[in-house]
């Protein structure tokens, strides 16, 4: 089974749409973020979400459904704006804010305080993107005058956001997880 998490009217093709209104596109109505996914545990083998956590009203609960859902070893791939982007304030509905290291809280990392959940990932990418990550080639054609600031950014993370942010503002986080449950 593979989920498309907030899928709204864009459902990925093969997946199964979960959002939490009945619209066109979306296969099982729920609330995630206050209510459980009415999956089974350990059934779910690739997750995919594109611009839906930032809505969320619990993102703590929403990262232990996915981990409770998925089989040990599933792919999650993650899209959300980008912290410093225009994209992250201009939605008033928009709750959370990602930056570099707000997944590594969901990780076994010594750097950041991981006990929050008992939901873990491997990380198995992170990409600070200066284009739309729903963009298709036009889009990234579009935003191509960025690349060298997106390459900057994702080399020394550090830096670009104790510094460079300032004067370069990235649009979104990609992030690939893989679930971890032995």
């Amino acid at each position: 089974m593979k989920l498309d998490l907030g899928c709204g009217k864009n459902k990925k093709p093969g997946f199964i749409g979960l959002d939490c209104i009945k619209i066109p596109g979306v296969d099982i109505v729920c609330n995630l973020g206050k209510e459980k996914m009415p999956i089974e545990d350990n059934s779910v083998e690739e997750i995919y979400s594109m611009h839906f956590m930032e809505h969320a009203e619990n993102l703590l609960f929403i990262m232990e459904e996915i981990w409770r859902v998925c089989k040990n070893g599933a792919n999650v791939f993650i899209a959300v704006p980008y912290f410093n982007s225009i994209g992250a304030f201009r939605d008033p509905t928009h709750r959370h804010f990602f930056t570099y290291e707000t997944f590594d809280h969901f990780t076994n990392t010594k750097k950041l305080p991981s006990f929050y959940s008992k939901a873990k990932f491997k990380i198995v990418s992170k990409k600070i993107i200066f284009y739309p990550a729903n963009s298709n080639i036009y889009g990234k054609i579009r935003f191509m005058h960025m690349m060298p600031f997106q390459l900057i950014a994702n080399l020394f993370p550090y830096l670009y956001e104790h510094s460079l942010l300032k004067l370069f503002s990235a649009r979104d986080l990609y992030i690939e997880l893989k679930v971890i449950k032995k």
